[in-house]
């Protein structure tokens, strides 16, 4: 696991992280080989600051890639071979402002991505189309990824870890970023993943998604053995169903599983999911977490050849449901015509029409304040 603090931009090997130092205080940056430490003039985030309602958005942008070619890109993104341009570019990231601006009350206080290229992406996106909204911003790149996982926040990070997965085959899997936020003392931990597709075959490529669960839950275990009150959630493209295990006909193990199946102690491996948030627990080695998606009635937030799909997830631990600081209040699919084609299916990005947005519907969480 790498460990990063991240309140200044650092860039070596392959590590980037990006933070707006106006906002932070004393803090520390741990890379390996190097040490850093900073300070920073900047008002606390007290108890005063903390938003009655906090809404995380969690959204697969589909290959977003920036309008320079550095040698990693898919072809269809990449300006020196494809047709992919500035125009498009900007097309592309001022849809996500109109996304942004029009189908929510207002911006989100913590934006997940899956899909981004790379800092300088993110860079445009928060300076220029989002005019600096987000104060903390963390990406950080792999080399041995095309699109990485990024985070846009108004809620104070205090720590980041990139969190590996291993290998399918020669393949690396993608890692996790694991962000910890700054609630006036108060500590949120929020997992942002993209697992391995089911380009493949689902029972083929079911392995890959499996190792990244287990890491996934060793890393949740080992935070809640010293903290079970944390605040923690796991969201981002999963690429598969929170009822998997129940889809595949019980065939083989999955990466997620109900909880309510009866299946081999030996598949702790797995993350096992609940409709119930009084069932999250560590047992028998075996993490469970609750899933919104048994209380909406939402088809899905993704489809691939007609079938709806519910493979992007807020997965919450049960310290979001006690009563005191922040708890669950909502979920909801941002299914809007706008984001639609005429068979209302996601208005996915095509690079010859050049039109659409993503291939994923965004999902959006809300928390409310309870105090204590």
């Amino acid at each position: 696991m790498r460990e990063v603090f991240p309140f200044f931009r650092i860039t070596t090997g392959k590590i980037s992280v990006f933070i707006d130092m106006r906002k932070t205080a004393f803090l520390f940056v741990f890379i390996p080989f190097l040490f850093f430490s900073c300070t920073a003039c900047s008002l606390p985030f007290g108890e005063e600051n903390l938003p009655e309602e906090l809404d995380i958005v969690s959204w697969n942008v589909q290959n977003l890639f920036d309008d320079v070619s550095d040698g990693g890109e898919y072809d269809e993104f990449n300006p020196d071979k494809g047709i992919w341009n500035s125009d498009l570019f900007y097309k592309r990231m001022y849809r996500m402002e109109e996304v942004f601006d029009s189908l929510f009350e207002s911006r989100p206080h913590i934006i997940l991505l899956q899909e981004i290229e790379n800092h300088n992406t993110l860079d445009i996106l928060n300076h220029k189309i989002l005019k600096k909204e987000y104060a903390w911003q963390v990406l950080i790149e792999d080399d041995d990824q095309s699109v990485n996982t990024a985070v846009l926040s108004r809620i104070p990070v205090k720590a980041v870890a990139t969190l590996e997965t291993g290998f399918r085959g020669l393949r690396k899997l993608r890692p996790i970023t694991e962000i910890h936020f700054d609630l006036s003392g108060r500590e949120l931990v929020v997992f942002n993943n993209h697992w391995k597709s089911k380009s493949g075959g689902s029972a083929a490529t079911e392995e890959g998604r499996i190792s990244s669960a287990l890491i996934l839950t060793k890393r949740i275990k080992k935070l809640l053995a010293v903290n079970e009150q944390l605040m923690i959630i796991a969201a981002g493209d999963f690429n598969e169903n929170h009822d998997e295990y129940k889809r595949t006909g019980r065939n083989y193990q999955t990466a997620l599983i109900p909880d309510i199946e009866v299946v081999s102690e030996e598949w702790s491996d797995s993350l096992f999911v609940t409709s119930r948030p009084s069932r999250c627990t560590v047992q028998n080695d075996r993490l469970v977490l609750y899933s919104p998606w048994y209380d909406v009635s939402s088809s899905g937030s993704y489809a691939y050849k007609s079938q709806w799909s519910k493979i992007d997830h807020f997965f919450l631990w049960k310290s979001l449901f006690d009563g005191s600081g922040y708890d669950y209040e909502s979920f909801r699919v941002v299914k809007d015509s706008l984001l639609l084609n005429d068979y209302n299916y996601p208005s996915r990005w095509d690079h010859i029409t050049e039109e659409g947005y993503s291939d994923h519907l965004p999902i959006h969480l809300k928390l409310i304040n309870r105090g204590n």
